[in-house]
């Protein structure tokens, strides 16, 4: 049967139509812009499993990951005194898929160094801070020192026969009782280890006479009366009859201690936004902040912009204080 040229041009047209129709969908789903996120996002945190810091974000990582629809995971970088987890931070690529927890420790860290590898304030910009825990300084239970005064009566006696320990040399615990050493004038040795879970372990086994740690890593001894405050840097509700740095006139060395989240600064405002969004969503969750509670931290959030202000100021103080004691690292 003969078809028409006429016929043939318009049975054409209409089966070019129908390619047309077929292929418009295909490249608008292969053009379509991917809402962010779409895979796991990853935490930096500079400490070893169980340290404050890691504990501190596995308290509200899940459930942020709830928000984001995303599996959220921690990852623990320990190396260089905490401050790795920061170097990888800042070189990781800027997608939003890594970010960094940043504590008052990384601060001292970072105004102590020399070569610190980052730029704290032009590689990173913050998503929010809540919670802040502050300085215990602890003996084992059968010390000799019942109260705050008799160890410094002890160690002004006894110069260098004292040893501190720590979770790490630019922890904000280790730096607080170097300003308490600073201010008392005492000589007593510190003694840094990697992570607060050594340093439990040696004020246990008698290594070191006292730790200056975070109370997360001690509330449990605490409770169960293997190891006695002498002094706190912020309030305990569970014992408010240990004494502050402030009544002792220590005020300028009982800092206590935030803790926040941030990004890479040349990751989209737009990634910016939504993980900003969520975040403070965690931090004002009531169950949240009843976890927190639990280690030892007191729920305070900061929004980006109350939370770089926070970090120019810590910046400014500690280095200067550093300056003056001549902690380097």
């Amino acid at each position: 049967m003969l078809i028409s040229i006429k016929g043939m041009n318009k049975w054409m047209g209409c089966l070019g139509l129908i390619l047309c129709l077929l292929v418009i969908p295909t490249i608008n789903s292969y053009g379509q812009k991917k809402e962010y996120p779409e895979r796991e996002i990853k935490i930096l945190v500079g400490t070893t499993p169980g340290g404050v810091s890691d504990l501190y974000t596995r308290a509200w990582s899940d459930e942020f990951g709830k928000i984001l629809r995303v599996p959220v995971i921690v990852v623990n970088e320990a190396g260089a005194s905490g401050m790795a987890a920061l170097i990888e931070g800042a070189t990781a690529r800027p997608d939003g898929y890594t970010l960094t927890y940043i504590s008052q420790s990384n601060v001292v860290g970072y105004a102590i160094s020399t070569k610190p590898g980052f730029d704290l304030f032009k590689d990173f910009v913050p998503l929010g801070a809540f919670g802040s825990f502050p300085t215990l300084v602890v003996v084992e239970q059968s010390s000799p020192f019942i109260t705050f005064e008799d160890m410094i009566e002890y160690a002004k006696k006894n110069p260098g026969k004292l040893k501190c320990g720590s979770a790490g040399a630019t922890i904000i615990s280790h730096f607080n009782f170097e300003l308490l050493k600073q201010y008392t004038k005492v000589n007593i040795v510190m003694v840094p280890f990697k992570g607060s879970p050594p340093a439990v372990t040696a004020l246990l086994g008698k290594h070191v006479d006292l730790l200056s740690l975070s109370p997360s890593a001690l509330i449990g001894l605490l409770q169960a009366g293997r190891v006695r405050a002498l002094l706190t840097s912020q309030r305990l509700k569970d014992y408010p009859k240990v004494p502050l740095f402030s009544e002792k006139g220590l005020t300028e060395a009982g800092l206590s201690a935030w803790s926040g989240l941030f990004a890479q600064s040349a990751v989209p405002k737009e990634i910016i936004k939504k993980l900003t969004d969520s975040f403070e969503k965690i931090a004002k969750d009531p169950n949240i902040i009843g976890r927190i509670d639990k280690l030892g931290f007191s729920a305070d959030y900061q929004n980006p912009t109350q939370l770089g202000m926070t970090l120019k100021k810590d910046f400014e103080k500690i280095s200067a204080v550093a300056k003056a004691a001549g902690i380097s690292e």
